[in-house]
């Protein structure tokens, strides 16, 4: 895109300097917008705010709104537009529709991530979109938060390991889409599970839980970052001094762009009391280092008046204004930009069959007697249950264009999306097996008795029973948080009448995020968690059943028995009282309730019985920088299946002063184990895996004792426990 008096030989900071040089203060202002295009009359924004960017344009519509700006604006800058390309670019129809974020960490595969980013930016860039606000770093410490689906789960390294795997997918594919950090931060942290409510946690959780992943990306070069919509410690975050200038331009060095979420400025004013007015908002964002102000388009006008005031000074604006232009040269938007062909791109079936892959490696099987897979002998299967026929629920949030038309949608990936009972169909025709489909809805009206009766029918005559159990897309996602945690409407009713049939009964919990269901797990003779899969998710899962793959997936978050018993993430720090008391044998506990929860992170299982060998250390002491000490141990294969194993790390640490977690991932390796063999598993462990912070909150290399837990999941019966010595 031709722009006036600009060399393309020059490097792009020459020609950002030249390009900032003729722009008037309206101009670059309007650079620091992006307005969504939804309104009446959003192309009239090119002229009357001189926009930079819009987000949510899809279609023809964006290259009628580019082609828009060149006629209509002076320097013809291009627009830049933005899209929430979340689990895939789910916001068109036709493109390819992952597992959501919670269901690829259950795949612990950094490889599968960043093919899933690739796909992803190459599709929104065949839409000529150019920035997807994603990834998600937030953490799903609370399930009550409606956007747990969104997140890679309760751990600090999963977090970072996997955002950067995605980071680098977005920005290293073959037509890059740049990546955006979000919501920087805490913003999982809030009390209550109440979305954008308030956040208060101390310097120390934050710079040793919620800080790091930013960090990283910060410093491995993603392109942009979002800030988050609540207050954290009693300041909304676009206003945050220390959040914004002290940590992440000067500690960091971040050089590049920061966006407002949605009207993070209106809100200080409307929302959250901590601006007399909508000018003093804007006062406090622009102090604060904010490049793009999103869905606010009074920034415009107070902007203007605050420069004018002499209470902001133009250089601060041309701050903002040089990060923008950057971006844009980074991207290509002002050369001839290409763009892959869109009808060649959603020809390619490779897609589908990594969607696939995805939604298979994300199953997690927690429990199984044996009933699984599923014997060739069964001739009668009953399916019941909402979501095993529901592509807006399997689908998950963000699959469909923000707003209520979301929950009425009925043509959008219809044509690429397997449920579970489609694809149930397909096994059962092949194999001449009965399938019977009770829906059960689950969000309407409680059921007559009859329905009941009729359901206890069906499990009578059944050989085995399906019961697919859930929430409903309207129970999730921005806004909507749960009080309870318990399965909704007549889920609970309708698997009593199930469970007391007498027939094998498999528990499918597709779902958005993790719930109360331990009369289920209880109950059920096998279980997999299956988190909003995506559009093979269907397939994925009968997949399972029928054991056409062996399931790997484990757990990125913990479920709790009750929701009294939040949080239950497995990295807290011991204190609590209860052990002390002579009813409880030692252990920390309720009077009505263990604090376990009930299913543990890093939990899963296969169909395979994986034998773990004794663990030993090369040394028990580490000392010089440079040296490594190796812990590994084997991992035999006592069946006739290839399984994938997921070996965890752990580690306890003693810092002075400090009160630490009972134990933390250190580090984790996803490990194929042949049929009827064994493999060896090493951990290579130096000094620099042991940097905490100390007491005054400064990085410090640890010394001393520490506790090395190895094994397959966070629960202590799954792991061996070495002692090493870091002098």
């Amino acid at each position: 895109m031709k722009v006036q008096n600009l060399d393309s030989s020059e490097p792009f900071s020459v020609r950002v300097e030249a390009l900032l040089a003729q722009m008037t203060l309206e101009e670059k202002l309007g650079q620091m917008m992006q307005l969504a295009a939804r309104d009446g009359d959003f192309d009239s924004y090119i002229e009357r705010y001189h926009l930079g960017s819009y987000l949510h344009a899809v279609g023809d519509e964006v290259v009628r709104l580019q082609n828009l700006n060149q006629d209509r604006s002076r320097l013809k800058i291009p627009l830049i537009f933005g899209i929430d390309a979340i689990h895939g670019h789910c916001l068109e129809d036709q493109t390819t529709v992952f597992p959501v974020q919670l269901a690829m960490a259950c795949t612990w595969n950094t490889d599968l991530i960043k093919q899933m980013g690739q796909v992803t930016a190459n599709e929104a860039r065949a839409s000529n979109l150019h920035w997807t606000f994603s990834p998600v770093l937030c953490m799903g410490r609370d399930p009550r938060w409606g956007r747990t689906s969104e997140t890679f789960g309760e751990d600090t390294l999963l977090v970072s390991t996997f955002a950067a795997a995605l980071c680098e997918g977005y920005q290293t594919a073959e037509y890059p889409l740049a990546a955006c950090a979000k919501h920087y931060a805490a913003y999982g942290e809030a009390s209550g599970g109440r979305d954008s409510a308030d956040v208060h946690v101390s310097e120390r959780v934050l710079r040793n839980l919620l800080l790091p992943p930013f960090e990283h990306l910060a410093q491995s070069g993603c392109k942009t970052f979002m800030a988050g919509y609540q207050s954290l410690n009693g300041e909304p975050c676009s206003s945050n001094i220390w959040l914004m200038n002290d940590v992440l331009r000067k500690e960091w060095g971040y050089q590049g762009v920061v966006v407002t979420d949605w009207n993070n400025c209106g809100q200080m004013a409307t929302l959250q009391n901590a601006a007399v007015d909508l000018k003093e908002a804007v006062f406090q964002c622009l102090q604060a280092s904010n490049d793009v102000f999103m869905a606010t388009p009074d920034f415009f006008d107070l902007a203007k008046e605050l420069i004018a005031e002499g209470r902001i000074a133009e250089s601060r604006i041309d701050e903002s204004v040089r990060r923008i232009l950057k971006l844009k040269f980074e991207l290509g938007l002002f050369d001839e930009l290409k763009a892959p062909d869109r009808k060649t791109l959603l020809a390619d079936k490779n897609r589908w069959d990594l969607a696939l892959q995805a939604a298979q490696e994300s199953v997690t099987l927690v429990k199984n007697t044996g009933v699984l897979p599923l014997s060739s002998a069964t001739r009668r299967i009953l399916l019941v249950g909402e979501n095993a026929d529901c592509l807006r629920n399997q689908l998950g949030d963000w699959s469909f264009i923000p707003g209520m038309a979301a929950y009425e949608d009925t043509t959008s990936h219809r044509a690429d999306t397997v449920t579970l009972y489609r694809a149930l169909l397909d096994y059962c025709k092949r194999d001449g097996i009965e399938l019977v489909y009770l829906g059960a809805d689950f969000v309407g009206p409680e059921r007559e008795q009859s329905d009941y009766q009729y359901i206890q029918q069906q499990a009578a005559e059944a050989d085995v029973i399906l019961f697919c159990a859930g929430d409903a897309l309207k129970q999730y996602g921005e806004f909507h948080d749960r009080a309870d945690l318990n399965l909704p409407g007549n889920q609970n009713p309708a698997f009593e009448i199930l469970q007391g049939s007498g027939k094998p009964l498999v528990s499918v919990l597709l779902m958005s995020k993790p719930h109360c269901v331990s009369r289920v797990l209880d109950k059920s003779d096998a279980a997999l968690v299956v988190f909003n899969p995506g559009a093979k998710g269907g397939v994925a899962i009968a997949d399972c059943l029928f054991g056409s793959f062996n399931p790997c997936g484990r757990l990125p978050i913990s479920f709790p028995r009750h929701v009294g018993q939040l949080p239950v993430y497995y990295n807290q720090s011991p204190g609590w009282h209860a052990r002390l008391s002579a009813h409880y044998g030692g252990q920390d506990a309720y009077v009505d309730l263990p604090s376990s929860p009930l299913l543990a992170f890093g939990e899963g299982i296969s169909y395979s019985n994986i034998e773990y060998g004794e663990a030993r250390l090369s040394c028990k002491h580490l000392s010089a920088p440079e040296k490594a000490v190796e812990l590994s141990l084997s991992l035999t294969n006592n069946s006739d299946c290839d399984a994938i194993e997921i070996v965890q790390l752990y580690c306890q640490l003693w810092i002075p002063g400090v009160t630490g977690p009972a134990k933390q991932l250190l580090k984790f390796e996803r490990i194929c184990v042949a049929a009827g063999e064994s493999s060896q598993v090493v951990f290579h462990l130096i000094c620099e895996d042991f940097i905490v912070l100390n007491r005054a909150l400064k990085k410090w290399r640890y010394q001393g004792k520490v506790e090395l837990m190895v094994g397959k999941s966070s629960k202590r019966e799954d792991l061996q426990m070495l002692a090493l010595t870091i002098v």
